[in-house]
Order: structure tokens, then C-alpha cells, then sequence
């Protein structure tokens, strides 16, 4: 396709509803006054395809004669077809002839992948990328040009949020290393990737109406990293629908335009959240939005937006320059040739079963496991999986797997009981899972668990014998544990794993994996520890109180214990770390530490390394995570780890002059393999060439300056000298100590001893 010619011969309404989609998920399908524009077919999603919304989409007229509950049980009961009644079964037969071909005769169920918070909980950017991969692969049998969600990087803010699964992380650094290679990997497959939501959907209340107020700080050191990261690689970003500081994301130009754009060099396409646009599409366009989705959308504001000036119609070529490239490159992707049904499946189980393999954290073990090999295990309730998230995230599949059969395939049938009390009590391992759904578009009320577990778990540890109890949280976040943890002998996470949750989740109970996945969120103890509790909104509004102190970073300020600590998780080896250092090399700090690993298992430990600021200029965390590495260590061995870091990953965003500065100065290093509870020194580096805007002179406050002597008497000196009085220094240091030195002196070139001992001066 000729763009450029293309796009000169188009009209503006040809321009204006390229912009405006085509169907619900698709654009472009159209004949312009330049030809034809190609469709493009967009579709959820992140953790695998929606037949929710693909089926509707593609299917319509085979289900013109059914009605909608009919259509709509069809597809959510597409593989348990036991559900359904004669008339859907017809239908559904109808349906899934159709789909076979549209597959390009590769007959089976689409894939069902972890979310984020899971891929986050690998702390391994291949995984994520492997299954970026597969999720590519996916698209393009089922004919996706574009695969919205991939990835959500939303921050892990408030545990309590719907989509709180759908997240990477509650830490910016850990959200930025590692989202960006779900992007590498989709696109490496020949499909535009889709990150999401841009900015700050931290929460499903009111979602479409609410408006956010954000510190310009927290926006930039939290809530943008990962943003950007994804930016440099994702050729579609969605923008979210709050609103940031009383302006809507979709008609944001300092959001979509300076930040975006002129700063991050974005030059993918921006669409909407589906209906986000809420005001005029013209307006919206002017402010940087490219693509309106759900289409049809109604293009005339567009071109009323032109005709009165609105909008420039460089701009408009501008947009529509780039949605032309998106379908160029993605549009008429199809599966290869090569790929048969069985390679589709292999390739899919595997991404799915690595990630949940690497992904699914232990949280206690008090010696019961891993299974022997003729260990009888009990369920009590239920004995399998929710592998995802309802909402956008959901999918229908026949692929997954059980827990139950799984261990039953290995340990026997036998041995793998229902509600059998007795055999507990002789000492079987009890098995609880602990499932709570969580959807888009409704926050839970709490972080409780269900009265039925929480009964349940009372009355196996109060009729034990020798049995031991294991829970598995099948869960989209943080729980409350509520004081059950001493009667627990076994803990675990997989929050909503995915299809090969089931033989994952067996395989680390068996020994045949070795759990390696830690948190990418903090368990508090309480939901009421949380940093953002008093901030919940009960209104249409929702200030973010926390400011830059979320997750980790809110408890550790207070110095508040928790439950799980971001970055914790066992393993079966037992991991020590020794000769821990830092050093700045080559401009680079670099923190290396040795790992040995003292048990007869092979084992991944994730080195963690933490940075604090000693005595800063402005508030910080107490400590963040600026690095990371996940390595394998054989049994009884010892491996010497380094991680390497920018040193502009120290700096903090200033309100005052906007932009991130970094501090001179002593900083703490400290690394872990537990997380942030269990920190460990690995010494300091020294920051010298600091931002000038920092550094010590005029630009200091005066209560900043009186705290240390040597420049409180250079002060003195110059004061005497060019008699002014010194006692205006001493009231300002009282009264405003705020105030900076140039807006006491004017003259600041005449401080010649205040200057000296400035430029000698080091701070801590």
C-alpha cells in the first residue's frame, strides 16, 4: 500500500472515519476516494483471545436467528456444551464450523494465559517475552492484527481494584524491566502489541467519570515508567477513561501530546478505551487521539473540527498517517502455513505451563513438602483453578487443567481423596483452595476470604491428628489471611494461573518443579495497613493521599509490618548470600553478591537490590528497587551474581523545576532474596556529579543551609562583611526556612565566603 499517496488522495471525512473504526473491533474495511483501505481486526487480549467479544463480532449472521441469550450462553459455554440447551447446541455447532475455517482448519481451543500480576510474580523478562510469543501466535490464527492488553501496566495501587490481576506490579522499576518484552514478543510475531491503561486506571469505581488528583511527582516516578518503557516498543497504546487533574485522559494534549510524544518520542497509534471518548471527537483529536473505538463512531466532529479550525489538518494527516501505517504493517495477518494444530497446542501449553511454573509463589512451608511419592493428599472443596479474570481478560477454553487429576496421574487415584476426615487425620495433606473472583468494572468490597474457607480451615486444624494443611490462593491479589497462618503448613499463590495452572500447581507439590516465583505486590496484614485505605473514593473523586509512597514504599515509611513482603517467595533450596558489594564502575554502579545454595536441590533465587538515599534533600522511600536478576544455582554450588544500574534510575522527579534530578551523595545498596523486609547491606556509593540544580549554593533553602555550620558561619562572615544584618537569616531560618537563599539575597555573586565553602561542601 502507497501511504503517502494514499493519504494525499483521501478526503477529510475519508481521514475523519479511518479515525472513527469500522465495527466494534475493527477499522480501516472501507472504500475511500484514494481506494480501498484494508481492515484491520483488533481483539482482547493479554491472557489469550475473547470469544466474548470475537464471536460476536465474526458470527453475527450465522446467529441472526437465535436470540441473544442463546448467542451469549453459546459462547460462554463454547467447550462445556453439557451447558446448553438443544436449541444452543445447534447453534454452537453452526458456529464452530465456521470457526475451524476462519482458523485456517486448525481445530482447537484458544490458550489461556497468566495475567500480569503472575508474569510479574516471575521476575523473568524471557518468560513474559515467551509469552508475548505465544499470545502473537494466537493472534494471528485467529486473525488479530492488533491484541489489546498485551500488556496492562496499570501499577498495583489499591489491592482491592477489579482489574488488580491484570497489573505487573505495585513497584515502577519491576513493572518497567518487565512488561516491555510482552510487547518485543507479540510484535516479533507480526502483531501490533497494546499497552494499557494510559494513565492511572488504578480503579474500577465510577471508572468512566472519575477524576484522579495525582501529584505531578507520583505521576512521573510511579505511574509513567512502565508507560514509557512499553512506548519505545508497543505500537498501539490505549488511553484510559478517568480523568487526570480534571482533564480526561482522551482529551489530555499535555498527557498525549508533550509527554507522549515530545518527550518519549511515542509514534505508535493512540486509541481510546472502548466509549472513553466521552466529549467532542474533534476535541479529542486536537488533544493527540488517534483511533475512537467502538466503531462505528460518528466521524462529523472530526470534520467540523477541521472546517472551523479547530484542528489543523497537519493534524489530522498526522493521525491518519499513522492508523495507514498500523494497517499497512498488521492488517491480512494470518497464521504460517507450517503451523498445525498440534505444534499451535505444544507451543501455547508450554508458554502457559513456563510462566505458571515460574510465576507461582511459595509463601510457607513448614517441612510437609514436596510430596513423597506415596503421600495421600485431600480435597476439601473445590479441585481446580479460575484461570482468569472476568472481564476483557476472560477466556473460554477446554484446555485447562486440574489439580486433582493432575497429582491423581502421579500419586494414583488412590491416593488422591475428597473429604475424607479419617485419612487427614492419619496424616494425608489437606488441600483448600481459596478461590475469589474479580472483574472489570466492580472493585471488591475487602480483602476478606470466603466465611466457608475461613470455617473450613478452623475445623481441619481443630480435628488435625497428623494431617497437614495446605492452602492455595487462587486469588487476584493481596488476602487477609485472618490469624489462620499458624494452623497453615503450607502456603501458596497462583493467583488466576492460566490453563496449566492445574499441572503446574502439581508439579511444585510433587518436587518436580522448585518454586522460584516471588510477589510483585505486598500481603498486608490488614486491609486497613494499606497505604491508599483512607484514600478510596466515595464520590467522583479519588486523590491519590499515598502520593509516591505506594505499596512497599507507604509500609516501610511507617515502618509497618506486613503479612508477605513485595519480593518474597520460597523455594525448596535453601539459598544464603554472602560477600554482598557495590561499587561504581565505568559509570555504572555494580552490585554483586555471592549465592550459594546449601540444599541437594537445584533452585532460582531472585537477586533483589534496594537503594536508599542517606540524608536526601527531599522525602523518599526509606528504599526502592532499582535492580534485579533471576538466576538458576545448582545444588550445593555457589554462583557470584551482579547487577548492573544506571545511576539515573537514583534520581527523583522536582516539582519545581520539572524534571528528574539526581542527588549527590551517599547511597545505601542492599540486596535480598526475600524481599523487602529482609534487606541486606551491600555497602555505598558515592554520587558526584550530581544535577547543578541540587547542588549546594544559592539554590538551597535557608533552613537546609542553617543545618549545617560551616555554611551557617560563611554566612556570618559575608554578612558582617557587607553589612547586612544576619538576624534577617536567623528570622527566615524560623519563620520560612523554605525560602531559598536567592530570594533572601538578591545579590548572591557577592557571598564570596558562602560561595567557597559551598563548593567545598559534601553531602552525605
Amino acid at each position: 500500500m502507497d501511504i503517502k499517496k494514499l493519504l494525499n488522495n483521501m478526503t477529510v471525512a475519508d481521514k475523519a472515519r479511518l479515525l472513527c473504526g469500522t465495527t466494534a473491533f475493527s477499522i480501516g474495511g472501507f472504500e475511500s476516494a484514494a481506494g480501498y483501505i484494508p481492515e484491520l481486526n483488533m481483539q482482547d487480549g493479554g491472557t489469550g483471545i475473547n470469544y466474548e467479544h470475537l464471536l460476536m463480532h465474526e458470527f453475527t449472521d450465522v446467529s441472526k436467528d437465535y436470540g441473544f441469550g442463546e448467542l451469549y450462553n453459546v459462547i460462554h459455554y463454547f467447550y462445556e456444551t453439557d451447558r446448553l440447551t438443544k436449541t444452543e447446541k445447534e447453534l454452537r455447532d453452526k458456529i464452530d464450523v465456521l470457526l475451524t475455517d476462519y482458523k485456517s482448519g486448525i481445530d482447537v481451543a484458544p490458550g489461556c494465559y497468566p495475567p500480569g500480576i503472575l508474569l510479574g510474580s516471575t521476575w523473568d523478562p524471557e518468560v513474559v517475552y515467551e509469552t508475548g510469543r505465544a499470545l502473537g501466535m494466537e493472534a494471528l490464527v485467529y486473525r488479530v492484527g492488533v491484541l489489546l492488553g498485551t500488556p496492562n501496566v496499570n501499577i498495583l495501587r489499591e489491592p482491592v481494584c477489579g482489574r488488580f490481576f491484570e497489573g505487573y506490579s505495585e513497584d515502577p522499576f519491576l513493572a518497567k524491566s518487565l512488561a516491555p518484552e510482552m510487547c518485543r514478543g507479540v510484535e516479533d510475531m507480526g502483531v501490533a502489541s497494546d499497552v494499557k491503561h494510559f494513565a492511572c486506571n488504578n480503579l474500577e469505581i465510577n471508572r468512566n467519570i472519575i477524576n484522579e488528583l495525582i501529584r505531578m511527582r507520583a505521576l512521573r516516578e510511579i505511574y509513567f515508567p512502565a508507560f514509557e518503557a512499553c512506548s519505545k516498543v508497543a505500537s498501539t497504546l490505549m488511553t484510559a477513561y478517568p480523568m487526570i487533574n480534571g482533564r480526561k485522559c482522551t482529551e489530555n494534549p499535555w498527557l498525549l501530546k508533550d509527554v507522549l510524544r515530545k518527550e518519549w518520542g511515542y509514534e505508535g497509534v493512540t486509541v481510546t478505551d472502548w466509549s472513553a471518548c466521552t466529549g467532542k471527537t474533534g476535541d479529542s483529536a486536537v488533544s493527540g487521539q488517534d483511533l475512537f473505538m467502538p466503531g462505528p463512531w460518528d466521524p462529523s466532529d472530526i470534520v467540523k473540527a477541521v472546517e472551523d479550525g479547530r484542528l489543523p489538518l497537519k493534524d489530522l494527516d498526522g493521525a491518519a498517517l499513522r492508523v495507514l501505517k498500523l494497517i499497512d504493517r498488521f492488517a491480512g495477518g494470518k497464521a504460517p502455513s507450517e503451523l498445525t494444530a498440534g505444534k499451535y497446542k505444544k507451543t501455547g501449553d508450554k508458554a502457559a505451563y513456563k510462566s505458571a511454573c515460574e510465576g507461582i509463589v511459595m509463601l510457607k512451608n513448614r517441612g510437609g513438602l514436596p510430596l513423597k511419592k506415596n503421600a495421600k493428599v485431600v480435597f476439601f472443596g473445590k479441585d481446580r483453578f479460575r484461570d482468569y479474570g472476568i472481564g476483557s481478560a476472560q477466556v473460554f477454553t477446554d484446555r485447562t487443567t486440574v489439580l486433582s487429576s493432575e497429582l491423581g496421574s502421579v500419586l494414583g487415584s488412590g491416593n488422591v481423596l475428597f473429604k475424607d476426615m479419617e485419612a487427614f487425620r492419619k496424616g494425608a495433606t489437606a488441600i483448600v483452595i481459596e478461590t475469589i473472583e474479580s472483574a472489570e468494572g466492580a472493585d471488591r468490597p475487602d480483602l476478606k476470604m470466603n466465611k466457608e474457607t475461613v470455617s473450613l480451615i478452623k475445623k481441619l486444624a481443630k480435628d488435625k491428628g497428623k494431617g497437614r494443611i495446605c492452602l492455595i490462593l487462587n486469588v487476584p491479589g493481596p488476602v487477609e489471611l485472618e490469624g489462620l497462618e499458624e494452623h497453615l503448613d503450607s502456603v501458596f499463590a497462583v493467583f488466576y494461573p492460566g490453563m496449566m495452572g492445574g499441572k503446574a500447581m502439581a508439579d511444585i507439590l510433587l518436587g518436580k518443579v522448585n518454586p522460584s516465583g516471588a510477589l510483585p505486590c505486598t500481603f498486608p496484614r490488614s486491609y486497613k495497613d494499606t497505604p491508599a485505605y483512607l484514600c478510596y473514593p466515595d464520590s467522583l473523586t479519588c486523590t491519590y493521599g499515598e502520593d509516591i509512597y505506594v505499596g512497599y514504599r507507604g509500609y516501610a515509611k511507617r515502618d509497618m509490618k506486613v503479612l508477605y513482603p513485595f519480593g518474597y517467595g520460597l523455594s525448596y533450596s535453601k539459598f544464603e548470600i554472602d560477600g554482598a558489594s557495590s561499587s561504581m564502575r565505568g559509570g555504572k554502579i555494580s552490585v554483586s553478591a555471592d549465592i550459594s545454595n546449601k540444599s541437594r536441590i537445584d533452585g532460582k533465587a531472585v537477586l533483589q537490590v534496594y537503594v536508599s538515599k542517606k540524608k536526601p534533600l527531599t522525602p523518599r522511600a526509606p528504599f526502592e528497587l532499582k535492580g534485579f536478576k533471576k538466576q538458576l544455582i545448582k545444588a550445593g554450588s555457589s554462583r557470584r551474581l551482579t547487577v548492573t544500574i544506571d545511576p539515573g534510575e537514583l534520581s527523583y522527579f522536582d516539582e519545581e523545576y520539572g524534571k528528574f534530578l539526581l542527588e549527590e551523595g551517599r547511597y545505601d545498596i542492599s540486596v535480598s532474596l526475600t524481599g523487602a523486609e529482609t534487606l541486606i547491606p551491600a555497602g555505598s556509593i558515592t554520587v558526584r556529579n550530581g544535577s547543578d540544580e541540587l547542588k549546594c549554593g544559592a539554590n538551597w533553602a535557608c533552613g537546609l543551609i542553617a543545618q549545617y555550620k560551616e555554611l551557617t558561619d560563611a554566612l556570618r562572615k559575608d554578612s558582617e562583611a557587607l553589612g547586612l544584618p544576619f538576624a534577617g537569616f536567623e528570622v527566615t531560618v524560623r519563620y520560612s526556612p523554605y525560602t531559598k537563599l536567592r530570594e533572601l539575597v538578591k545579590e548572591t555573586d557577592k557571598l564570596v565566603n558562602f560561595k567557597k565553602a559551598a563548593g567545598k561542601f559534601r553531602p552525605e
